[in-house]
């Protein structure tokens, strides 16, 4: 009788964190459907972390980071960020996963079902955050690209105009000088024939 008593609040306890663990994940899938497209980095670590799976999130979120060593502007800028939502993934795991859940008080139970869902909602904006970072960084990169370019096409027509001058002081303009004063004496002499002097 006592074993099957043992029996009955084990399952029972079971049934309990089953039930606890699936409102934690009810809510945090609903949480999901507003993150927008599915292949962003924001969207594959909350969808991890929702999934409870914590590890393969802060590995993704390590992946993401090591993909951006083209960037040190970025990761130095985003660094604090990263360990932050590093530091809310381990957070939501340990309110999740809280040892005894099943015990507390339905208030307690609660309340850390409130934090958890902070957390979550905070890693969100972290990684929105992040992800703002990054298209910051790429705006910048592109746009000392655009200077870099225009500079090189200042360059090459300012060296183009140089080259068309040097040309034109050793070639054509002497001979223009000749041509000027060949000209100018035809029509002196012209004038002078016209006047019969």
């Amino acid at each position: 009788m006592s074993k099957a008593l043992d029996v009955a609040i084990k399952a029972a306890e079971h049934q309990a964190e089953k039930e606890l663990s699936s409102r934690f994940s009810s809510k945090m899938q609903a949480q999901l459907r507003d993150m927008g497209a599915v292949d962003t980095m924001r969207h594959t670590i909350i969808s991890y972390v929702a999934n409870e799976n914590y590890q393969r999130a802060i590995d993704e979120l390590k992946k993401y980071l090591e993909s951006k060593q083209d960037f040190p502007q970025f990761l130095e800028r985003s660094d604090r960020y990263t360990k932050y939502a590093i530091d809310l993934i381990n957070a939501v795991k340990a309110k999740r996963s809280f040892p005894g859940l099943q015990h507390l008080t339905m208030s307690k139970q609660q309340e850390l079902f409130d934090r958890a869902m902070e957390h979550f909602e905070d890693l969100k904006q972290t990684l929105k955050k992040v992800e703002q970072i990054e298209k910051e960084v790429k705006l910048e990169d592109i746009r000392s690209t655009v200077w870099v370019v225009k500079a090189a096409i200042y360059c090459g027509f300012a060296l183009l105009v140089l080259a068309f001058l040097i040309e034109l002081s050793k070639g054509v303009l002497p001979a223009t000088a000749v041509v000027i004063d060949d000209l100018f004496g035809t029509i002196t002499n012209k004038l002078f024939d016209v006047l019969g002097l």
